[in-house]
């Protein structure tokens, strides 16, 4: 009967520490003015996260000390994920985090002055895809082209999305109008 009890412990600890293993996920950039990678790595469950960054003089990989707010979207109901795109035209990198049950997501910046990440005032909507009914995944990325950053909002549960870009005559994200089909991979 010890031995069961033992056996059955010793798999609750290991199932445990394989799923805490499963929550870690890791996203990066490159500035191409400091010719470097920066990455950032997290938690899911809780959204704490690090970000590293190479040390030539020390060769090794070496963490920021000031980071991301250890709750990122405050009142998240599922897992909090992160997203980066870097503005060649600022030479800025900006985090998106967010709520992937809701959708709700906060984007933070560099604030050099005070010396610490700020969330925007401005967001995506609080419910960017409403209806979902899988996890809502966030995508962003950065155009060169006409220096804007835009992000597409997907379903996992068959892909619906919607894309958002910045409309700087009335300082919000505005979904378009023409957005992918509501199932893309059926045609």
């Amino acid at each position: 009967m010890k031995t069961l009890k033992l056996t059955i412990l010793a798999l609750l600890l290991s199932i445990s520490f394989l799923k805490a293993q499963n929550n870690t996920r890791i996203t990066s950039y490159y500035d191409i003015n400091d010719k470097k990678s920066y990455y950032i790595a997290w938690d899911i469950k809780t959204g704490k996260s690090i970000q590293y960054y190479w040390n030539g003089t020390d060769h090794k990989w070496a963490s920021f000390e000031i980071n991301i707010p250890a709750q990122p979207v405050p009142g998240a109901l599922g897992n909090i994920m992160f997203d980066v795109y870097y503005d060649h035209k600022d030479g800025a990198a900006y985090y998106i985090a967010w709520d992937t049950k809701t959708g709700k997501s906060v984007q933070y910046y560099w604030n050099g002055t005070d010396h610490k990440w700020n969330a925007f005032e401005i967001n995506l909507p609080a419910s960017p895809l409403p209806g979902n009914t899988g996890e809502v995944m966030i995508k962003s990325y950065y155009a060169t082209e006409d220096g804007k950053a835009y992000y597409i909002v997907y379903d996992t549960n068959g892909g619906k999305s919607i894309q958002y870009y910045w409309n700087g005559t009335d300082h919000k994200w505005n979904a378009f109008e023409i957005n992918l089909p509501e199932k893309p991979l059926i045609k």
